[in-house]
C-alpha cells in the first residue's frame, strides 16, 4: 500500500480553491495539511500502485490544481499488526 507525500501548487482562483479543497476533504484517500500560500501538503494513502497512479491523475485534474509535486512514496507491505507500547520507562 503506498503512502505519498504530495505538494499542490494552487492557482489563485478562490472559487476553483474551494471547490478543489471540498473533493479532496471528501475523499477518505487524503488528509490535507493547510495550505501556505498557493501550495498545499496532502498525504495520500492507496491501496495499490494502480490506484495511487489514478488518484495522482484525478489530484491534476481538480480546476485549482497547477502541480503535483511527489515529495514521497512508501510502500507499506508489512501486514503484521501493529503493537502498542503502553509505558515507556524513562
Amino acid at each position: 500500500m503506498p503512502i505519498s507525500g504530495l505538494l499542490l501548487t494552487l492557482n489563485d482562483n478562490t472559487v476553483a480553491r474551494s471547490e478543489t479543497l471540498a473533493a479532496l476533504r471528501a475523499r477518505s484517500e487524503f488528509e490535507l495539511g493547510d495550505c501556505f500560500g498557493s501550495w498545499l501538503p496532502v498525504a495520500m494513502d492507496a491501496p495499490d500502485d494502480e490506484d495511487s497512479r489514478q488518484l495522482h491523475d484525478w489530484i491534476a485534474s481538480l480546476p485549482a490544481v497547477e502541480f503535483v509535486d511527489v515529495v514521497s512514496v512508501h510502500f507499506d507491505d508489512d501486514k503484521s499488526p501493529v503493537t502498542e507500547i503502553s509505558e515507556v520507562q524513562l
